[in-house]
């Protein structure tokens, strides 16, 4: 191994690296078009993204809320979306007023596109509701000098998540006189939005077939919102890109436990052995990024390693036999490709998971290279002997004169 082939090698990683990046990004930009594109026809046909229910006002001296979530993943284009229904019903106790009346005003969550069933009783009165909104607004006269109970139930459709929020929109702490608020699931992997306060006295429970999270406020004093966030569902374009990005690391340590290998065992391998294991790789992550538009992640995946492994595992038992293409690439190949871009399918482990087989990896190369010469392998090589000159002929003697 020359310093001059080991340059090329060099050369030939920082370019296929530069091809993935330019393939990530691409992947990456195609998944977020899509997102703004799809996002306005989800909205009409699955209810948008993030609902929010305000608290009525005046402020209720007693509110009894119920929230029944039926979620179901939806799938457009490269992205799932994670939609649900929601049933809404809240009863509100509000005391009785000074010597004059007031007005009790509920928001409907004004991104809802439509509202079934749609009903509000008052002092256990059903109301025409035609009489009392306004848009999304509820007006409820309250005649002055006794308690009044206000219920209002309805249906509608979003996404992603579930809020209710007692400062209405602002930044200001609110006083919650007594609250009870049960939020029903039919999913068993329950959240809740950034920032907003989680289920209390006690955690959420399981029921049949889902989870069920109570919160109960007494005098409270918060700016915090009650909200339900929905399981989301792995998305292929962004694993897809994430893949290629950081496809150039895998195929370092490959470069690195190739170039041990071929130190140790002596096998001559030229720059460009390395250059069509290097498209080799490419192949994967070129073939899941168009791949994953037509079929499942996981298939496509699968499909995508076995073509990636026979191409590089059968180039190398051409050149240099069975025993060192599976016994050594191939190996390698199922380490630093397959099992690399598979740990991007497990959010959280990603980095826990590539981590340790880097460090295995090291442990593995330190030990078996320790006793190498290097000034020996990077030596360069003699120059061969200049081939010998072939002697030159006598001219040929002049003929005496008679």
């Amino acid at each position: 191994m020359t310093g001059f082939r080991f340059f090329m090698i060099v050369v030939i990683f920082v370019t296929v690296s530069m091809a993935w990046a330019i393939l990530g990004g691409t992947v990456y930009v195609r998944t977020e078009n899509q997102r703004d594109e799809l996002s306005p026809e989800v909205d009409v046909r699955w209810g948008p993204a993030g609902l929010v229910q305000p608290a009525p006002r005046p402020d209720p001296d007693e509110s009894e809320i119920a929230v029944d979530f039926h979620h179901e993943d939806r799938y457009m284009g490269l992205l799932w979306f994670s939609t649900y229904t929601v049933e809404f019903k809240g009863r509100y106790t509000i005391g009785a007023s000074a010597n004059r009346p007031t007005v009790f005003t509920f928001d409907l969550p004004s991104k809802a596109h439509v509202f079934e069933n749609l009903a509000v009783t008052f002092n256990g009165e059903a109301l025409d509701i035609a009489e009392f909104k306004t848009g999304d607004r509820l007006n409820i006269p309250l005649p002055a000098g006794q308690d009044h109970t206000v219920a209002v139930t309805y249906r509608t459709q979003g996404r992603d998540r579930w809020e209710y929020d007692f400062a209405h929109g602002t930044d200001q702490t609110t006083m919650v006189k007594k609250l009870s608020l049960t939020a029903t699931t039919d999913f068993r992997e329950i959240d809740y939005p950034k920032g907003s306060a989680s289920p209390t006295p006690d955690p959420a429970k399981e029921i049949d077939g889902g989870m069920q999270a109570v919160w109960k406020f007494e005098n409270r004093s918060t700016r915090q919102r009650i909200g339900i966030e929905m399981p989301p569902r792995t998305n292929a374009g962004p694993i897809a890109a994430r893949m290629a990005l950081f496809a150039p690391v895998g195929l370092f340590f490959f470069f690195t436990v190739m170039f041990a290998v071929v130190v140790l065992k002596k096998i001559p391998l030229h720059p460009m052995h390395y250059l069509f294991i290097s498209a080799g790789f490419f192949a994967f992550h070129i073939l899941l990024a168009y791949l994953v538009d037509r079929i499942r992640l996981d298939l496509a995946f699968w499909i995508c390693a076995v073509t990636s492994v026979f191409l590089v595992v059968n180039y190398m038992w051409l050149v240099a036999g069975a025993k060192f293409a599976l016994a050594y690439v191939g190996l390698a190949q199922l380490v630093y490709l397959v099992g690399f871009s598979y740990a991007f399918t497990w959010p959280g482990n990603t980095g826990l998971t590539i981590t340790i087989l880097a460090v295995i990896t090291l442990l593995v190369l330190m030990v078996a290279t320790a006793k190498v010469a290097w000034d020996e392998v990077f030596k360069k090589s003699p120059a061969a002997p200049a081939a010998p000159v072939p002697p030159r002929a006598p001219p040929p003697t002049p003929p005496q004169a008679q």
